[in-house]
């Protein structure tokens, strides 16, 4: 069991190993015996609110760990009011280094003492990457909070076997309606595929650093998604 002095799941900064390097991860440890949760989060990064979100699936999960996808060029967290600096960050994106690292994330959590599964969170820019890392056969589960684009992912879904559990929020302008009902139509047929779309919640609903955008009651059921999810794998 790892807890500090108040009672709550210990902050460690970790390293996975990379093809000519080491990739940083944030990683929570509490007293959790659930399957490793792996996190890829939005362009935000690993922020306070991600954390604290952390903190709290691993008591349920033996272990919680979310990388920095921007860790080369532009490390650490960025301030939601950022809205260039996020931007920047997205539209140099490089796909393919980021699901390497990916894997690389994956890879060190399933190799962690007494971890039977993975399953993986996809936020925001991270939802495509799992629906990848699923069709893969990487992981053991997907979660996704306001996952975008992932409609132009949906090719291989016949390979993406593991269950998996969509939320999504009903007036996201990144995510329009048509979008959401692509990934419905896609796993139409799958009882462990779950979409949930939460009335009145818009893109970055899980951000919690974010009023203009948060939703306390679809975090909460992205939240106890992965409970449920860890708990079960």
């Amino acid at each position: 069991m790892s807890m500090d002095t108040n009672g709550q799941a210990v902050i460690t900064r970790e390293f996975a190993r990379l093809d000519g390097g080491e990739l940083p991860l944030t990683v929570a440890r509490a007293n959790g015996t659930g399957a490793a949760v792996v996190i890829l989060p939005s362009a935000f990064g690993v922020g306070p609110d991600l954390e604290a979100q952390m903190r709290e699936l691993a008591t349920t999960a033996r272990l919680v760990a979310a990388l920095d996808p921007f860790f080369r060029s532009d490390p650490g967290p960025s301030p939601f009011e950022d809205q260039a600096r996020m931007m920047k960050r997205i539209q140099g994106l490089d796909r393919a280094r980021i699901s390497a690292d990916f894997r690389a994330a994956i890879t060190w959590a399933r190799a962690q003492p007494e971890v039977r599964s993975v399953i993986v969170v996809g936020i925001c820019l991270g939802g495509p990457f799992s629906l990848l890392a699923a069709a893969e056969g990487w992981i053991d589960g997907v979660v996704t909070w306001h996952g975008s684009r992932m409609e132009n992912y949906l090719e291989r879904a016949a390979h993406m076997t593991c269950p998996m559990r969509f939320h999504f929020g009903a007036v996201d302008p990144v995510v329009p309606p048509a979008a959401v009902a692509a990934v419905r139509a896609a796993f139409a047929n799958r009882s462990d595929v779950e979409i949930r779309v939460h009335e009145g919640a818009t893109h970055g609903f899980s951000h919690r650093a974010a009023p203009q955008a948060y939703n306390a009651n679809a975090e909460r059921a992205g939240m106890d998604a992965v409970h449920a999810l860890s708990a079960s794998r």
